[in-house]
């Protein structure tokens, strides 16, 4: 999933549409209803049965006489996600109103039990709406199977009208992203690439399919550099950069490298670029490389360092040193010199340089980044040890564990534990599996996670304990719905250490939504974020997410962003977690989600989901650019209409001044 969201391009917050008119695109969120459409009490009874998880009550409004009810308790049984409302779900599929149907094709797809696959096939022979039968072939992506997938492909050349066409790029792209896609998915993809009468939007769509697709498409050369040579659209140019690593040919690979040093192109592009890269042999590639870690555009020259880290070479480790005292971010400083000490073989002194950094360094983010440089030095585990559970920072806190887990899953570690056994007696194992173990029993719950999980995939640990008992007491300790992805963290690493099965939840009832403030807030309303780089303006829509929007303007109200920072800043998205130490102080606030079919575009605005189908009221994201991948996975919150270059501009560590309403 990771690459999957680096192809996007994402900088996001979110916004969830539920029975509102479909939203095509970020573009048309100047569309907003004029009237707040929660004074009607049906729709707000319809949104508490979501907060309850009360699918049994919800699909009884499957058969009310109103259109719009019907279609906001189907989306809302799909926001849930119960695979038993299925059946019911597809019961709405004959609907005489065309905005139902569509909401039921949704909520199948969202839903995702293979099951649907069998309602939305029969259906596509009875519908007659090209939009609705446009979302059948996307909601296929999300649930369907190869059975899917050739069914599709069978009918892709026949099919003319332009949004239907849309529809079956987006489900191959879902499908690909599962890991499904075959020799005619992809010949219809570079079809629909390539066919210049066709709007380049969905032209872009068919780019995002091959930056998805992890198969080889060398003999796609050609098409893709003159693709890309005409395109307009930076959707296109910035996935067929990924392609381009997925051709493993000098054509290819000369197209990729005047792409990096081409001044004019934009950074997404540049950086993905970089990424594909990562498929050539580090010769070929090298001196575009080193050239980009030097450039004053830290997240290129990251990416750069990056790829220094992952793909360097012994022989090159004191340039790479050399070079970390040549650039000018300290983002690409702290990645050089972690590739230099990985590839040295005199780790002594270049570590000792990275901790006297890390002692000296008063940026937060700077210094978890010289900490993590040190995962390849498995002599300084005790100096990250240290900061794992005695410094006051949780970031640094978290950042130790997620380090010293890197560092045990290193390759070379075995063979340096094995040495310090023979020539010390010490047993590194074992005293990594008492490190894990006192970070589930004192750690945060982000540490808690990521220790569970390092001794479930590695069971040589779970030797070293007298028993697992501490597991269930750190589960015990979770706070739901707060603390629901260490919950099922928790739960999976029990079964895998010790066979025990727990069941989860199947809901955590939350609170009745605020209909008195709800109803103050109207459609369209915008915030100003003032950054230190710009303002970003966004306008929202209550009508769309009424639980998210109004808990993002109570935060707004009460200054809770004020002060804080960007804690992500990458090609997938900046993040803000509402804390200067990067981490949410708040973590409390946890909301139902609510998913619709909102087009994630470039500015999009929207929540974190958590494991128990929550989100997070104070973790929020900014799209960098359009990701059909993303399209139903968060509750989107506003669209940003100005100041979208001062999103590009921000970088990990930049400061919200503050966040405030504008009145209409």
């Amino acid at each position: 999933m990771k690459i999957l969201i680096m192809c996007a391009l994402v900088l996001s917050m979110m916004i969830t549409s539920s029975c509102g008119e479909r939203r095509t695109s970020a573009d048309d969120g100047n569309a907003i209803a004029e009237t707040n459409i929660y004074t009607d009490a049906t729709l707000r009874k319809i949104y508490e049965l979501r907060c309850a998880e009360n699918t049994a009550e919800l699909i009884k409004f499957f058969s009310n006489e109103f259109p719009e009810y019907r279609k906001a308790a189907v989306l809302a049984v799909g926001t849930m996600k119960d695979s038993m409302a299925t059946v019911a779900a597809a019961s709405l599929l004959s609907d005489t109103n065309e905005e139902v149907r569509e909401a039921a094709v949704f909520t199948i797809g969202q839903i995702g039990h293979n099951a649907g696959e069998k309602y939305l096939l029969e259906d596509l022979s009875k519908e007659q709406n090209n939009v609705v039968i446009s979302s059948i072939y996307e909601a296929l992506g999300k649930c369907g199977t190869e059975n899917a997938l050739e069914k599709i492909e069978a009918v892709a050349d026949t099919i003319s009208d332009v949004t239907v066409i849309s529809g079956v790029m987006k489900g191959f792209c879902h499908l690909a992203s599962r890991g499904f896609y075959s020799i005619n998915s992809t010949q219809f993809a570079i079809k629909i690439l390539t066919d210049t009468t066709i709007h380049e939007k969905i032209r872009g769509i068919a780019s995002e399919y091959f930056a998805i697709s992890n198969a080889d498409f060398g003999n796609l050369t050609d098409n893709f550099i003159k693709v890309y040579q005409s395109s307009k659209l930076l959707y296109t140019r910035k996935n067929l950069a990924i392609a381009f690593g997925r051709c493993h040919n000098e054509r290819a690979l000369n197209f990729l490298k005047e792409i990096i040093t081409n001044d004019s192109t934009d950074y997404r592009v540049t950086i993905n670029s970089i990424i594909a890269l990562e498929n050539y042999p580090y010769e070929d590639c090298k001196q575009e490389i080193v050239e980009k870690a030097k450039s004053y555009d830290d997240k290129i020259a990251a990416y750069a360092a990056q790829y220094l880290y992952h793909k360097g070479i012994k022989a090159d480790s004191s340039e790479y040193l050399e070079l970390s005292r040549e650039v000018p971010g300290w983002q690409t400083r702290t990645q050089l010199l972690a590739a230099a000490l990985k590839f040295t073989n005199n780790k002594k002194n270049i570590s000792a340089s990275i901790k006297s950094g890390f002692e000296v360094a008063q940026n937060i983010y700077e210094k978890t980044a010289l900490l993590r440089a040190l995962e390849c030095d498995f002599s300084s585990y005790s100096f990250i040890e240290n900061q794992s559970f005695y410094s006051d920072n949780e970031m640094l806190r978290t950042e130790g564990i997620k380090t010293l887990i890197a560092m045990y899953e290193n390759p070379e570690f075995e063979k340096y534990s094995k040495f310090r056994k023979k020539n010390y007696n010490e047993n590194l194992v074992e005293e990594f599996a008492l490190i894990f173990k006192k970070a589930i029993q004192n750690g945060n719950t982000q540490m808690v996670a990521l220790a569970a999980k390092a001794i479930a995939n590695h069971k040589e640990i779970a030797e070293y304990y007298i028993n697992t008992f501490f597991l269930n007491q750190a589960l015990n300790n979770c706070v739901l719905p707060r603390d629901a992805d260490t919950y099922m963290i928790l739960i999976q690493a029990i079964k895998d250490v010790n066979g025990q099965i727990i069941t989860p939840p199947q809901h955590v009832i939350g609170d009745v939504p605020d209909w008195v403030y709800i109803c103050t807030i109207d459609p369209g309303e915008k915030i100003a974020i003032n950054t230190q780089k710009g303002e970003i303006v966004l306008k929202t829509d209550i009508n769309n997410a009424p639980i998210a929007v109004s808990n993002f303007m109570k935060l707004v109200d009460k200054k809770y962003f004020d002060n804080s920072c960007f804690t992500n800043i990458s090609t997938a998205y900046v993040e803000n977690k509402g804390s200067l130490t990067g981490y949410d102080e708040n973590m409390s606030i946890m909301i139902p989600t609510e998913l619709t079919n909102v087009i994630f575009d470039e500015g999009t605005v929207a929540l974190v989901t958590t494991a128990l189908n929550n989100s997070t009221a104070t973790q929020w994201f900014i799209m960098l650019a359009p990701a059909t991948i993303m399209d139903g996975t968060s509750s989107v919150i506003a669209t940003v209409v100005d100041g979208m270059e001062y999103v590009h501009s921000l970088n990990t560590g930049d400061k919200i001044l503050s966040v405030k309403r504008l009145k209409q």
